[in-house]
């Protein structure tokens, strides 16, 4: 797969779908919701298949992270967290801003829910594709 081993980026997709679970359902989920003014109400009937897009995103997360490990040769684990750091100011990061410049609410909350939620899974991921490759 894209010259990747498999059972690595399976295990860090894994991984960094458990931290988004982690960040949104659990740690942040009552800040999360009252930031972007949803209710447990406003969930109710809503289609559950949609919540298989989140392995999916997980996924081409992962996939990325891992070649851009492959392409500049990460050789050990402060290699990768050094290239997964730039990786998430260039891009995780400047993301999770379009969501505080733009949206009506600028949330600073909602902001550091998004953001830090790439970064953990991301490292995470970076680790986990080092450390078994």
């Amino acid at each position: 797969m894209f010259g990747l081993k498999l059972i690595p980026v399976l295990v860090a997709t894994v991984a960094f779908y458990l931290v988004g679970f982690l960040w949104y359902g659990v740690i942040f989920m009552n800040m999360w919701m009252a930031s972007a003014g949803y209710t447990e109400a406003d969930f109710e009937g809503a289609s559950p298949a949609w919540m298989a897009l989140g392995p999916v995103i997980s996924l081409l997360s992962v996939i990325g992270i891992a070649k851009v490990l492959q392409w500049t040769n990460a050789a050990s684990v402060s290699d990768a967290v050094q290239r997964i750091l730039i990786v998430w100011v260039a891009f995780g990061l400047t993301m999770a801003l379009y969501g505080l410049a733009y949206s009506p609410a600028h949330s600073f909350n909602l902001f550091f829910i998004d953001a830090s939620h790439v970064l953990v899974g991301w490292l995470l991921a970076g680790i986990i594709l080092t450390v078994m490759k």
